[in-house]
């Protein structure tokens, strides 16, 4: 008996599509990429660094590469999902505008509301990660800026809790519980 049901395909016509296969493709990418960046981060974030100093700078090396290349099939899976479910991708940006469609079924409804949350969740997960990478990658450029002890305790506590919300958010999204009908 089967519980969970991925709700990107309905038919197997639709499993058959070159869309769907680029949009799973993306999606698998970005799984493998977030989970590295997940785990390396809450390592990073757990682990005491006085253990093992190597060690620990490895473990924030593969979070700001796993971080980087999840940020991109995150951008690329989110406008190809958009195109396979012809949706136009600026509503992002006004959610109040989210409303139910009398075409649509009540799971779909939830499922929209529950995806632009993942996607606010998600841009501020990577906003504060790119913000707190930031002076360590202009100094690569010979460039020294640093935004203050304050702001830079302040974003790494956002991007911690962010991060542990994160991970319920984008569970239920991605495997929606629905029961068969009939």
């Amino acid at each position: 008996m089967r519980f969970m049901k991925v709700t990107i395909a309905q038919d197997e016509l639709d499993k058959k599509s070159e869309g769907i296969q680029n949009l799973l493709s993306m999606l698998y990418g970005f799984v493998i990429a977030f989970s590295v960046t997940i785990v390396s981060g809450f390592w990073y974030a757990w682990v005491p660094r006085d253990v093992n100093w190597n060690a620990s700078q490895i473990v924030l090396v593969m979070h700001i590469a796993g971080g980087v290349m999840s940020l991109v099939l995150f951008l690329a899976f989110f406008f190809l999902h958009q195109k396979f479910k012809n949706q136009i991708w600026w509503h992002i940006l006004t959610p109040w505008k989210l409303r139910y469609q009398p075409d649509e079924t009540r799971q779909h409804f939830h499922q929209r509301r529950l995806g632009h949350l993942v996607t606010w969740v998600m841009l501020t997960l990577y906003t504060t990660g790119v913000l707190i990478a930031l002076p360590g990658m202009l100094f690569l450029f010979d460039h020294v800026w640093m935004q203050g002890y304050g702001a830079s305790q302040l974003l790494g506590r956002v991007h911690y809790w962010v991060s542990l919300l994160i991970l319920p958010i984008l569970f239920s999204h991605m495997l929606w519980l629905t029961r068969k009908k009939g």
